[in-house]
């Protein structure tokens, strides 16, 4: 298939851009605006997938009067992938020019340029550009800088890292709604001017014309697709077969889209091509596919960084270049990602027979002899059982996957045995992944797999891991997530000296010892604290220096100082959230004690702490959390069911200056809560079931013992950065104060729930939205007239205030949830 593409210009093609109002209105403007920097000309950078229309837009406004009447001098310049920097500048010259430079001396082209240029106002389009270096486009530009103050350069680049380069305010143009791509649809398929079709057909079309994924280009492909018979029955095999198989889609839309996949590197070509096993609109997990890719050896090690770094910064750069997506239903830094279906399909067209997808039901044997292969159950747990029997003998397999489309960890999707004969066969497995099947157990001959690199059980019914499996040297990544029958873990698992990820369902699972003997580990989700005679103590984690993501430690309970120290948590360094647990039962009487006498230092947080000190003191239990200390660039923090004092040890935790996320729960004895105001990252604040607070004031502001400051800058600096405030289930609580003009500037959100006995709240500038449920003797400043409204709902409704100010309420929201 070929993928070169024909070269731009500035000529439209005269037709109505549906859906696109906006966008040129905002582009419109962008290049007409003065540039803001220290630069005479601005850059307008015009980033998005393949297909989505960028060309056709600057074509546009490239050509309206009120863009062209603004500038001395207009020029359009198609750069395309294989582009160089004097190519780029000897184009720029032509189209100054007219007529071919004679020379192809970089200097000679910048001067010609410049003369040309200067002092004139211009706008000069860089369509379809690649190059994201940052030398060549500075050694472009150059000669830009002799024109007049005001000139714009407009670049179309389906990379989001070419955007960045340019300029850091990128516009990104996204995909058309399925009503506008069916008008691009609708106009190619009815050439003929008949303004109105059947019903019937007009329904077909927006169904086809929604295969298309907002893209103009292939809603264009379907169009004329449609076009060659405006009939029932042609239009309904259109809808029901493979759209992108025919001969428009194969000659108008895969080849752009190829040019795209041709400038990958081959590692790159590699992940993409790999894509194909999963469907259509599947949602993608980041650190899943990377450890998929590492399985199979598509990344190698460069210098210092590992194959899983390497394979990281892979995914990101597809991300970069449009190939995935953010997925719009998880939030953002969930690490979710989706592809669009034209994409699915070209990873299919490029991965040839080394990928097979295989969708139930369909038990067919498999007629080449694929690499990778990969079973889809599109349905809703199907209680068909796969006859993987029919697949024995695909000895070269490195790639076997189970895959579910939906995220319902309930039930099993796949009802399905797994043939201990199968497993001996795929000797060169590198990727195993049965996840959401409803075996129970592994054979024994899985420790045949010796080249095993990825092991998945996630949502299964597994319940023990055979011994075998310690035999896997290679095992990198074994997955175990929402496996409920599981207990424990194999004696020997500490013999897998290459794992680097080992995700376990829940804290009640029995680690054994040795887990510290894993050096290479990066992922350990869950820690659970054992009897170190029986099972795996905290010193385990000393040695775990490579620890990343998130780590929820529990268990805490029977702990001292001492053993708490040895984790040496202040070294992980790639920790970025952390939860400490104790038991829900623990009944800690006292408080920390003095932070002189319990200071740890910043480095061997053992150093100082008495072995006499045995666990059942109460001096060791109070130093438990001093000596729980995390590094300093933590940015997530949980500590759930303490009781000890927060008050003498926080300040032992300090600086936390990237913390923008923490979570105090279940801690029953806490009488003060900890100087939280001093923290500069802080955005997310819940704090919940904390009984024993009756007031926050100053203490919670930092204004307190050696925190407190009278400087301006102290009082502006509490809670700087705050948006989200919410207490939950704080039976005692009954005052609240202290609160400053200057605190909390960019809260936005306060929730309070089951605060029974509080009674006023203080006033805040930022004017938050307040949400408050069964808070009965609470009492909003100046809003009487507010509650008199209110008071006919029922006690168990949910009320939200917004914007309420020194004088009336200005905007007002109400809402009722019944039943709470």
């Amino acid at each position: 298939m070929a993928s070169a593409l024909v070269p731009s210009s500035a000529l439209p093609r005269g037709e109505h851009l549906h859906g696109r109002d906006r966008d040129i209105e905002r582009i419109a403007a962008l290049v007409r605006a003065p540039s803001d920097g220290e630069k005479n000309y601005a850059v307008v950078p015009v980033v998005g997938m393949a297909g989505v229309g960028k060309t056709v837009l600057v074509q546009h406004v490239f050509n309206m009067a009120t863009v062209r009447s603004h500038f001395d001098m207009m020029l359009w310049v198609w750069v395309s992938q294989e582009s160089d920097v004097v190519t780029v500048t000897r184009k720029i010259a032509e189209a100054i020019t007219k007529s071919r430079p004679e020379c192809d001396e970089l200097s000679t082209l910048h001067e010609l340029i410049a003369e040309q240029l200067e002092d004139k106002r211009c706008l000069i389009v860089l369509d379809d550009v690649w190059d994201d270096n940052p030398s060549h486009w500075d050694s472009i530009m150059a000669p830009l800088s002799r024109c007049a103050v005001g000139s714009t350069v407009v670049v179309t680049t389906r990379s989001k890292k070419v955007a960045k380069m340019v300029n850091p305010k990128v516009y990104h143009l996204k995909c058309l709604s399925d009503n506008d791509n069916w008008l691009v649809c609708r106009r190619r398929a009815v050439q003929n001017g008949k303004t109105n079709i059947d019903q019937e057909l007009e329904e077909m079309g927006k169904q086809i014309a929604k295969k298309c994924g907002g893209l103009p280009l292939a809603a264009e492909a379907a169009g004329s697709a449609l076009s060659t018979s405006i009939s029932w029955e042609h239009w309904k095999e259109v809808l029901v077969t493979d759209l992108w198989a025919g001969s428009e889609a194969k000659n108008l839309v895969m080849p752009v889209l190829k040019v795209s996949y041709d400038h990958l590197s081959m590692p790159l070509k590699r992940c993409f091509a790999f894509c194909s096993l999963f469907p259509k609109g599947f949602v993608f997990d980041k650190d899943v596919l990377v450890q998929l890719w590492t399985a199979q050896g598509f990344v190698d090690a460069e210098g210092d960084c590992s194959p899983g770094v390497i394979a990281n910064g892979h995914f990101n750069d597809l991300v970069s270049r449009c190939f995935f997506h953010p997925s719009p239903a998880h939030g953002i830094g969930e690490g979710k990602f989706v592809m669009h279906d034209l994409y699915q399909e070209l990873a299919r067209l490029v991965s040839g027979y080394d990928c097979r997808m295989i969708q139930l039901p369909n038990s067919g044997k498999i007629d080449e002899n694929p690499r990778h292969l990969s079973f889809v159950n599109q349905g809703s747990h199907s209680i068909e059982e796969i006859q993987l029997n029919t697949f024995c003998g695909h000895c070269d397999l490195r790639t076997f996957l189970f895959i579910a489309t939906t995220e319902d960890h309930e039930e099993m999707t796949f009802r399905t045995k797994i043939p201990s004969q199968l497993i001996m066969d795929f000797e060169c497995l590198r990727a195993l992944d049965l996840s959401n099947t409803n075996i129970m157990e592994l054979p024994e001959s899985i420790g045949s797999l010796i080249h095993l690199r990825y092991l998945g059980l996630d949502n299964t019914a597994i319940q023990t891991l055979p011994e075998s499996i310690c035999a896997l040297f290679h095992l990198e990544t074994i997955k175990l997530n929402h496996c409920s029958s599981l207990t424990k873990l194999p004696q020997g698992i500490k013999l897998l000296l290459n794992l680097r990820c080992l995700e376990i369902p829940h804290s009640n699972i029995q680690m054994p010892s040795g887990i510290g003997e894993l050096t290479r580990l990066q992922r350990l989700p869950y820690f659970a604290i054992r009897n170190e005679s029986t099972g795996c103590g905290i010193q385990e984690l000393n040695e775990l220096v490579n620890l990343r993501g998130h780590l929820h430690i529990t268990g805490l309970n029977n702990l001292d100082g001492a053993q708490a120290a040895a984790a040496n948590l202040w070294n992980k360094l790639g920790i970025q959230k952390l939860t400490l647990e104790w038991s829900e039962h623990t009944n800690f009487s006292k408080s920390l004690c003095d932070p002189q006498e319990n200071a740890v230092p910043q480095g061997n947080a053992m150093s100082g702490i008495s072995d006499s000190q045995g666990p059942g003191s109460s001096p060791a239990k109070d130093q438990v959390l001093k000596c729980l200390k995390p590094h300093s660039n933590l940015e997530e923090l949980s500590i759930k069911n303490y009781n000890g004092s927060f008050s003498p040890t926080w300040s032992g935790w300090l600086p936390l200056d990237r913390l923008a996320s923490i979570e105090l729960k279940d801690c029953h004895n806490c009488k003060e809560l900890p100087p939280l105001g001093c923290l500069p990252s802080l955005k997310h604040i819940l704090i919940q079931s904390l009984p024993s607070i009756k007031l926050v004031g100053s203490e919670f502001f930092g204004d307190v013992g050696g925190m407190a400051s009278s400087s301006a800058s102290r009082v502006c600096n509490v809670f700087p950065a705050l948006e989200s405030l919410k207490f939950r289930n704080m039976k005692a609580w009954e005052e609240w104060c202290g609160v400053k003009n200057e605190h909390f500037p960019n809260l936005k959100y306060l929730s309070l729930a089951r605060c029974s006995k509080l009674k006023l709240l203080p006033k805040f500038p930022s004017e938050p939205k307040l949400i408050i449920r069964h808070c009965d003797l609470l009492q909003m400043p100046l809003c009487q007239k507010y509650r008199n409204m209110v008071k006919h709902m029922p006690p168990q409704s949910e009320i939200s205030y917004t914007c309420i100010t020194e004088g009336d309420i200005l905007v007002l929201e109400a809402s009722c949830s019944y039943g709470a």
